[in-house]
């Protein structure tokens, strides 16, 4: 009973331990709560610079913008400004 006992609580620490060295690892993820702060710019290729075509607050709506002028046969791209 003890030795379980321990057993689980080694795992445990174990797995809390990797979910926290792997939350620290990719600084891109932001938490969805926090989002006000958050902008998706489209920006698209046009004669050899990147012209901004829009800015969202959703990254669904950026992409599906995106989408659209790739089947135009346009070059463009999302960046994400944070301020």
């Amino acid at each position: 009973m003890i030795r379980k006992l321990i057993l689980s609580a080694v795992l445990a620490t174990g797995a809390v331990a990797g979910v926290a060295s792997t939350a620290t690892a990719a600084p891109d993820v932001f938490d969805r709560h926090d989002r006000r702060n958050v902008r998706f710019e489209v920006q698209v290729r046009h004669r050899g610079h990147w012209d901004t075509y829009g800015t969202y607050r959703d990254r669904d709506d950026a992409q599906r913008v995106v989408r659209m002028l790739e089947r135009q046969g346009k070059d463009a791209r999302i960046e994400v400004e944070r301020w």
